[in-house]
């Protein structure tokens, strides 16, 4: 699948420059040609057009790469931002447009992404079912507003491509279910709240659609 065209404007470009200038770092001084993901919301919003969203999440196989991407290792990530939270497995650089992550995670699908041409690089661009399959693996346990709109979204669009992703939705899949229901008067509002731009579910719609689909899917 191809981005949209034109790609929506907007913060998510400045920061997309400093990304590059950071997976630049492990270049000059970790692996040569480091292999490297753009997803996240971001991501689905240059597919689909579905809501704002300006963060950049690029993901690394090896939590090797991290240091290289540290402020308080790295010379270049500290002009990128001196505020930042770090933890096993990720590098959060704040600034004040946005965040920018950096998550050591390997990718989970069999055709996890596409190359597409961005801001004058090939990038590796993670597909719909593999953000969605991050999404609720590492963190279906913790459910969002913004990840129910995104995953009601990628039902509706690639419903046969979430379906071979199934081994990583169901890992959190009760958790995450009930948490949608049980905390649906905060969950609704913040849905309500989104920036959205092509796509405009209400909260019990896209409750109803995810909570259908990922009832279905088999236990493996």
């Amino acid at each position: 699948m191809t981005p949209l065209n034109p790609l929506p404007g907007g913060v998510w470009q400045t920061l997309l420059t400093h990304a590059f200038a950071l997976v630049d770092e492990i270049a000059r001084h970790g692996i040569a040609d480091p292999f490297w993901t753009f997803g996240g919301g971001t991501v689905l919003m240059l597919r689909y057009g579905h809501r704002l969203s300006k963060d950049i999440d690029i993901f690394v196989p090896d939590p090797q790469y991290l240091g290289f991407v540290s402020p308080r290792l790295s010379d270049t990530a500290e002009r990128v931002s001196k505020d930042y939270v770090e933890g096993p497995g990720y590098v959060k650089l704040l600034r004040p447009e946005g965040e920018i992550d950096f998550v050591a995670s390997p990718n989970l699908t069999p055709q996890p992404f596409d190359e597409w041409h961005l801001m004058g690089r090939m990038v590796k661009v993670e597909t719909a079912a593999e953000i969605v399959a991050k999404k609720l693996w590492h963190r279906g346990d913790r459910a969002t507003a913004r990840d129910l709109f995104d995953l009601s979204l990628v039902i509706e669009r690639e419903p046969q491509a979430l379906m071979a992703a199934a081994p990583y939705l169901v890992r959190h899949r009760d958790a995450f279910l009930s948490q949608i229901e049980q905390r649906r008067v905060v969950l609704s509002a913040q849905f309500e709240a989104i920036d959205a731009l092509g796509y405009r579910p209400h909260y019990d719609e896209a409750a109803d659609r995810v909570g259908r689909f990922l009832r279905q899917l088999p236990i493996e």
